[in-house]
């Protein structure tokens, strides 16, 4: 494996990725490795372990070639038989989707989930609703947030209270009520990062989702030029409300935790 230390080639080598270009931070995070044309990039904090980045793949959604599995194979062999999950106490593993039988092949993995990271720099239609828009506070309006966000999506893992989310805003009905709800976090990079999208139950179908996340969207595409999110693959209407308002995914991920050598 060749060791990398320069974001600058990480990102040549990618040929521009926008994940790489505005997820992983400059300077490199932990180590990073390039494996036959495969990166291998650390990933800290709660969940260490590895991104596993094919360089020369193909668009996103097409199968991936005979040869780039077999790279990514080989990969995964070399972090599995050189050592470099162990020596750098790594829990968990990010494989391309279609790259997830292999993966499981390789390394004994357990839970995680599937999902995709999403990007746009286009600018969402306006939506008139969004002069409704109120700002929320992280701190202030915590417990509402939570009870609100446990109630109409107990799946959502969004932190609240702890300052990881920077910017909240919402939309409340004619007696106060919170009737939608949306988040940006910051990637590592700085760059703003959709999360903890809700709407009411008995709200949903009516486009809050669009409004709230196309407000967001232009305050970070104002701020910033570009904006993320990341969400669950299974969940096809936020996939169809993301496209509306001009996102495209550049990563679907394979998550899962590696399972402890007993």
């Amino acid at each position: 494996m060749d060791r990398l230390t320069r974001h600058a080639d990480l990102l040549a080598l990618s040929g521009g990725d926008p994940w790489v270009r505005w997820s992983v931070p400059d300077p490199l995070p932990g180590e990073v490795w390039v494996h036959e044309e495969v990166a291998l990039v650390q990933r800290l904090g709660a969940r260490p372990g590895f991104w596993v980045v094919p360089l020369c793949s193909g668009m996103q959604g097409t199968s991936p070639s005979r040869g780039e599995l077999a790279r990514v194979r080989a990969a995964l062999t070399e972090l599995r038989d050189g050592g470099h999950l162990a020596r750098l106490g790594s829990r968990s593993v990010s494989v391309p989707q279609a790259h997830a039988e292999v993966a499981h092949e390789v390394l004994e993995l357990g839970d995680g989930g599937d999902w995709e990271w999403m990007w746009t720099q286009e600018p969402p239609q306006v939506d008139a609703r969004e002069r409704d828009v109120i700002p929320l506070d992280d701190s202030a309006d915590a417990a509402e947030l939570t009870a609100f966000t446990q109630a109409h999506n107990p799946r959502q893992w969004t932190e609240i209270g702890t300052g990881r989310v920077h910017r909240w805003v919402g939309l409340r009905d004619g007696h106060g009520a919170l009737v939608a709800v949306g988040g940006a976090e910051r990637e590592a990079t700085g760059i703003p990062h959709l999360a903890g999208i809700v709407t009411a139950i008995d709200r949903r179908g009516t486009g809050l989702a669009r409004v709230v996340s196309a407000a967001l969207t232009r305050w970070a595409l104002e701020e910033h030029g570009v904006c993320t999110l990341g969400m669950f693959s299974d969940n096809a209407a936020a996939r169809s409300l993301y496209a509306r308002l001009g996102y495209r995914t550049a990563r679907a991920w394979h998550s899962r935790m590696l399972v402890p050598v007993s």
